[in-house]
């Protein structure tokens, strides 16, 4: 492999590493796949998704990369439901982001 192609390796490389983050941020993230809910001792709800979150500040300390539901959201039921019906059923979804610490404030099933 010559050097141009090489660099180009790796460049594609980096744009797909890029593409697969979800940098912590208000808003919707519009197409993600659940890979990990946990329940916390507090009564809420760590999610973790594809594309990667980073940044985010969960409960319970499970780091950087977990979404967190809180025990004192209105919806919680509701949201929880949908988020177990996309994990069994492997489906994407779309997750609203209330603030930069990835506090989730609303989820669609299907995504946007």
């Amino acid at each position: 492999m010559n050097k141009v192609s090489l660099v180009y390796l790796v460049i594609l490389k980096v744009a797909l590493l890029w593409n697969s983050i979800a940098f912590a941020e208000q808003g919707w993230i519009k197409q993600a796949k659940i890979t990990k809910i946990v329940g916390v001792v507090n009564g809420g709800i760590n999610v973790r998704i594809s594309p990667e979150l980073t940044g985010c500040t969960s409960q319970s300390g499970y780091g950087p990369n977990y979404a967190s539901l809180y025990p004192d959201h209105q919806g919680k039921s509701e949201i929880l439901s949908i988020l177990l019906a996309a994990y069994m059923a492997d489906k994407t979804i779309a997750i609203y982001l209330s603030d930069d610490k990835c506090k989730i404030g609303e989820v669609e099933l299907g995504g946007r």
